[in-house]
């Protein structure tokens, strides 16, 4: 995923966040705003430190995508294949 659009993405759900904040005040916004799966993934998997605005919130998520690499593609559900 290209950094801007993770960037955007994050503006958009944590754009009420006061900074500085922890990891927790970061996913419990999320939380509150409705944040999609991959964002909720990728917030869980940043290290337990207080962020002093969204940018190091960014940077945190790309340098450990950098060390595990992309989330592979989520399975489909079966709740949503198509009976034949």
């Amino acid at each position: 995923m290209a950094e801007s659009t993770r960037a955007w993405r994050l503006s958009m759900v944590l754009g009420e966040l006061q900074f500085p904040a922890p990891k927790w005040t970061i996913q419990t916004a999320a939380d509150l705003y409705g944040a999609d799966v991959q964002t909720r993934t990728e917030l869980q998997d940043l290290p337990e430190v207080v962020y002093h605005d969204i940018d190091e919130v960014v940077s945190a998520i790309e340098r450990g995508k950098a060390r595990t690499g992309p989330l592979p593609d989520p399975p489909e559900a079966q709740c949503c294949r198509r009976r034949s």
